[in-house]
Formats: structure tokens, sequence, C-alpha cells
């Protein structure tokens, strides 16, 4: 018995067009518009973007934001940041031979108990000892751990993103040293 092929169904005409909003660390701007069948599909989906993207700011191209689909509206989707990261590329440039690289990695909670994993990089002006590299890790977990504590998610992603954390720990690790360069590399929300 011969059976008929089935026409397969067109999911296409289905679709709908929803536009999705940045974190209001952004002004909710508009990042992007994506296409789905029904807006629970969206909850979920990761939207990468560089900072140069968002603030127009060529010195931005080095850092890259991961936004994710928390709530959908009729057709506006809403994000929220989860992780923030700087380019390989650009950190490889930074380290020079001569100098120290401090790489410490801790967990923060804020004020409302959102949980976020830092990675720092610290690169000296000169080679440290040991116990000075210690030292100067140690002076940079306390100083973010202090700060963050204090704020809110939003605020505290404003100082990550924006590179607010660094002048505090510029401040405390002058006195082992010359300090070339003080960066967050890695931020990623916990939950």
């Amino acid at each position: 018995m011969v059976t008929k092929n089935k026409r397969p169904v067109d999911n296409w005409k289905k679709k709908k067009w929803f536009e999705v909003y940045a974190d209001p660390v952004f002004d909710s701007i508009l990042l992007a518009e994506t296409i789905a069948i029904e807006s629970k599909k969206l909850i979920g989906r990761k939207i990468k973007k560089t900072l140069k993207d968002l603030t127009n700011n060529v010195r931005d191209s080095y850092y890259e934001i991961t936004f994710v689909i928390k709530k959908v509206t009729t057709t506006k989707a809403d994000t929220e940041i989860t992780c923030y990261e700087t380019k390989n590329n650009y950190l490889r440039r930074l380290i020079r031979r001569g100098k120290s690289k401090i790489e410490p990695v801790f967990y923060v909670t804020t004020k409302d108990k959102h949980k976020i994993k830092i990675k720092m990089l610290f690169i000296t002006g000169a080679k440290y000892p040991t116990n000075a590299k210690k030292e100067a890790q140690k002076i940079i977990v306390d100083t973010v751990t202090e700060e963050i504590n204090t704020k809110m998610l939003k605020e505290a992603w404003n100082d990550i993103i924006f590179q607010k954390l660094t002048d505090p720990c510029k401040k405390k690790l002058v006195k082992l040293g010359y300090v070339n360069k003080i960066i967050v590399s890695k931020a990623t929300l916990k939950e």
C-alpha cells in the first residue's frame, strides 16, 4: 500500500517578531529583534553584545556583555546582564616581560543577595616577590568585596562594567609599588 507524503507545515508563518531591550544599567535601549512562535520560547535566550555597541565608544570594543531574556510582555522582551568579559586578545596585549600578573578569582554578594563571581587582572610595574603578590591579591579581594557588599545589583554591574572598582584598588596597591594596569577581566552572575 502506497502512502501519500504529507506536506510539511511551514512554522515561519506562525512566528512573531519581538523587540529585545537591554538591562536598566543601559537605560533599556533596544538590543535586537528576534523571532519566536510564542513568548515562552524566548525566556532564557542569550544575546551577546560588545560594550561598544551599547555606548558608541570605540575604546569599549574589547568588552563583551551577555544578556539573558527574563521577561516577555506582548512583543517586548526584557533582559538581565549575566556575564561581562574582556576579550582575550586585549588581555594578551597587556602582559609583558619583567612584570607580574596577579589574577584573583572570588565571589561577592550584593546588598540584595545576588552572588557574582569576579576575576580581576592586576599587572604590576615590575616583578613582585611572592609575599607582595599575596598581599596585593588580599588587598584586591577585600577592597572589591567591601565595595560590592554595599550596592544593589544594578549599581554593582555599573561599577563592574565601567571599571569603577579599579580606582579604590589602585589607591591601596600603590603602597606596594608601581601599578601598571588593573581591570575586571570577567564577572558572572551566579544563581
